[in-house]
């Protein structure tokens, strides 16, 4: 059958072959352009600077695409190259706007890690090589910009939002200050600090109260042996009174009043010995006394009619005694005085001791409670202190980021191949499309044949037939012998 229909197969596969190649070539251009730009690393090391912008670049990359292929943007570039002439006259923007977005195409590249983008591709297809080309590095500086000004604006706002929360806390810990100092002025002298310096103060004064108990003791023997030598002195003088009133008495009278007066002198020496030395000018004047009181009883035993001149001698030596004695009594009672003052003065310290005592005593019972209270404010105190100094390094590290940022020191895109206009096109392969095309026109010229050779009605032999068919004979092509060998009859 094939070769009978080889004429009309080879001109309907010819002619197709023809028609394919030429719509192939009638197919227009399309021009592709590519920019790869680079993700540089950020230039300080991140142990010197840490950056604010952690996120991966996958993820920024496609936050930035949808920014830039936003549709402002894409129309402002569709304006500023007079893209898609014809399609604005039949398609509405949205439509063009989408057919961009299409022909644009972003793909990423890994480096030496495979978790890790180095770099990436913008490519841009178009009828024109020298417009893709400009297109492309307009979308590759694009990126690069909105790269710069995002990574800019999040250090910014990371800085301002640190700011804020340390403004806050610095707030906070002015107040917990505050409180801490005011109860620290309220309770002077019952912090827990202070207890050493209590201590001290409440040694002191058991010190001091011991020594003024021991000033008081002294004060009260003091006084009571004032108290007995003012007694003493007060006896004395009435003696001497008693002997200068009794001056006219009888001898037997003067003799027992002179008894009476040296025993008293001797009370009041012997008292004396017990306080003073015997060289004290009051011990040698009542020996005297006491010896003149004693002579006076022995010649008032030996002579009674001489007991009136020597009463009368004895009364001339005791007058200046009496006056003497006077003025002793006089100082006793002012050094009692005194003596009883200070012990008053002594006894008044006592209880402003005590009473300093009882006030620190009470200070140092109270130092678990105000410690407790204190630890309570000071706990606050120092979380919000910690809280501070941190956010204050945390401020101190975002400033850096964000003038790391500006400067452009941080991660970055670099355009290390600008898009160059193409030499070839992109689209359509033309030798790939025209072999396709023959390869369709040989099948189609073949179907053409064989169902040029199925509208003959002709049987080409048993297998067409029904199964249920018995085949009685077979006849063989008879040749003529008029006819030219190898040519069948018709």
């Amino acid at each position: 059958m094939l070769w009978k229909s080889k004429t009309l197969i080879g001109l309907v596969w010819i002619f197709l072959c023809l028609l394919s190649a030429a719509g192939v070539y009638m197919i227009p251009a399309t021009y592709k352009a590519e920019a790869v730009i680079l993700v540089d690393s950020q230039k300080v090391p991140e142990r010197y600077v840490a950056s604010t912008v952690n996120a991966d670049v996958q993820d920024r990359l496609a936050t930035i695409s949808q920014q830039i292929l936003a549709t402002s943007r894409l129309q402002k570039i569709i304006d500023q190259y007079h893209l898609y002439q014809s399609e604005k006259t039949r398609l509405p923007q949205e439509e063009i706007i989408e057919t961009m977005r299409k022909d644009t195409k972003i793909s990423l590249e890994r480096g030496w890690s495979q978790d890790r983008t180095s770099a990436f591709r913008i490519a841009y297809q178009g009828p024109d090589p020298a417009t893709v080309a400009d297109v492309a590095n307009q979308i590759g500086n694009l990126f690069i910009e909105e790269n710069l000004r995002t990574r800019e604006n999040h250090a910014e706002g990371t800085s301002e939002f640190i700011e804020e929360q340390l403004q806050q806390a610095k707030k906070t810990l002015n107040v917990l200050e505050g409180q801490v100092e005011d109860y620290k002025l309220k309770h002077k002298g019952e912090l827990p600090e202070q207890e050493s310096s209590l201590a001290s103060a409440l040694s002191r004064a058991q010190i001091e109260l011991q020594a003024n108990q021991d000033a008081i003791n002294r004060a009260g023997q003091s006084k009571a042996l004032l108290s007995t030598s003012l007694t003493m002195a007060e006896s004395t003088a009435k003696v001497l009174e008693h002997t200068v009133a009794a001056r006219n008495s009888s001898s037997a009278t003067a003799a027992d009043s002179n008894t009476r007066n040296s025993t008293a002198l001797q009370a009041e020496l012997d008292a004396m010995r017990l306080r003073y030395t015997p060289e004290h000018p009051d011990i040698r004047r009542l020996e005297k006394l006491v010896a003149q009181a004693r002579q006076s009883e022995k010649t008032a035993q030996a002579s009674q009619p001489g007991a009136a001149g020597g009463g009368s001698d004895a009364l001339a030596s005791v007058a200046p005694d009496l006056l003497q004695q006077r003025e002793r009594i006089a100082g006793l009672r002012t050094e009692l005085g005194l003596a009883t003052r200070d012990l008053d003065l002594r006894t008044t310290e006592r209880k402003d001791i005590l009473n300093s005592i009882a006030a620190l005593q009470g200070r140092m019972d109270t130092l678990p409670v105000r410690e407790q209270e204190l630890t309570a404010l000071s706990r606050d105190y120092e979380i919000a202190k910690a809280n501070y100094k941190s956010l204050l390094d945390k401020r101190i590290a975002a400033d850096m980021a964000t003038d790391l940022e500006r400067r452009q020191q941080g991660e970055r895109f670099t355009m290390i191949d600008p898009a160059q206009p193409p030499a070839k096109p992109f689209s359509p392969d033309r030798p790939a499309w025209a072999g396709l095309g023959c390869a369709l026109s040989l099948l189609i010229a073949i179907a053409a044949g064989l169902a040029r050779e199925m509208k003959r009605n002709v049987l080409l032999g048993e297998w067409e037939l029904p199964p249920d068919i018995a085949i009685l004979g077979r006849i063989t092509v008879i040749v003529p012998a008029s006819l030219p060998a190898g040519k069948a009859p018709a």
